[in-house]
């Protein structure tokens, strides 16, 4: 049999559920004739995260899978195969999206090459791919590994050029390594019982998790470089130590952190963000987690805001909707709907 469209077999054999950013997806393929499952996997791959060129080791026997993860304002994808060489061409580099993978392997072994470097990542060591660079993948039998795909623009802010970072290997045995390698492997086992608020925020700590990976075990970047990495993940630990504090003014934060609220306010230039609204937004944060959460349906809104840190409910709701687009008391109606509806049902009414 010759196939034309894998997706539909996909959707077949999923339930007419395709991969897409918003629904937990896995794909296998021992459902599927020896003959195509290396094509179908390709093909299940190539959406879930970027598209690639792929060579199989053994076509006649391989074996894969792929599960997809919505993660906030991020992706997460599980990829396994008994192994296969990738690579990307120019045009599919040039038809990316601004976005960088943190690849974590959790099985088996992967040789990545990228921007002239080559890092061979063992179980539980971590890298990062530049999505709008040319790549290649070379996959061991048995090679599994998790990949959260965040925007460029994030990841920047706190490590620089991610150039100078890619394709060098983040060794997941010890120290911070491993606390980022364990953290990022319990990920797909966890977000599904998170708000979409928690699931962003915890995106966020993974790329500061990573940052403080790459400035530990960095031995060719500047001093300063990394001096500025850790003064900025200590600020933003000081402001979420102090989110429920309303008095708290942004030079006791800047204090606090070892720095003037000037040099503070530098720092957070390239996420382009300020001292005062890095307080404002981790706050909505919180409130739009508490707000989606099941169990703090019996809370006011006012009560929420208060227990966060916002003195004045007025100033809160007209920053709630600036920041989602929506009061709290919808933002929360909203969130109780989508929770109880699945692919457009609504499960209240079965």
């Amino acid at each position: 049999m010759r196939w034309g469209n894998y997706a539909e077999h996909a959707s077949k054999f999923l339930g007419d559920v395709v991969i897409n950013r918003a629904i937990t997806t896995t794909v296998n393929t021992s459902s599927v004739h020896p003959r195509d499952r290396f094509d179908y996997w390709h093909e299940m791959a190539c959406q879930a995260m970027v598209p690639f060129e792929c060579r199989p080791r053994d076509r006649s026997a391989f074996e894969g899978e792929v599960r997809s993860v919505p993660f906030g304002n991020a992706s997460l994808t599980l990829s396994g195969n008994n192994g296969v060489t990738t690579w990307r061409t120019a045009k599919q580099v040039a038809q990316s999206k601004d976005t960088v993978f943190i690849c974590a392997q959790t099985a088996g072994a992967t040789r990545i090459n990228q921007n002239g470097r080559d890092a061979l990542l063992q179980c539980g060591d971590l890298t990062l791919v530049d999505n709008a660079v040319p790549s290649g993948f070379v996959s061991t039998v048995g090679s599994k590994k998790l990949v959260v795909e965040v925007d460029r623009k994030e990841c920047e802010a706190r490590l620089g050029r991610v150039t100078q970072w890619t394709a060098q290997r983040i060794d997941g045995s010890g120290g911070a390594g491993a606390l980022v390698s364990n953290f990022i492997q319990l990920l797909p086992a966890q977000i599904p019982l998170l708000s979409e608020a928690a699931q962003s925020q915890i995106a966020h700590q993974l790329i500061d998790l990573v940052a403080v990976a790459l400035a530990e075990g960095d031995g060719t970047a500047s001093a300063r470089s990394s001096a500025r990495l850790i003064s900025l993940l200590r600020l933003k630990s000081v402001v979420d130590a102090n989110l429920t504090n309303p008095h708290v003014t942004c030079e006791e934060l800047a204090a606090a952190a070892g720095i003037s609220v000037r040099y503070a306010n530098q720092l957070l230039d390239a996420e382009q963000t300020s001292l005062q609204r890095l307080l404002f937004s981790r706050r909505i944060a919180k409130c739009q987690e508490a707000l989606a959460d099941p169990s703090q349906t019996h809370r006011q809104v006012s009560d929420i805001a208060y227990s966060w840190g916002f003195a004045d409910v007025s100033h809160f709701g007209r920053l709630f909707k600036n920041a989602t687009g929506m009061t709290p008391r919808t933002y929360r109606k909203h969130a109780f709907d989508s929770l109880h509806c699945i692919n457009g049902h609504d499960l209240r009414s079965i």
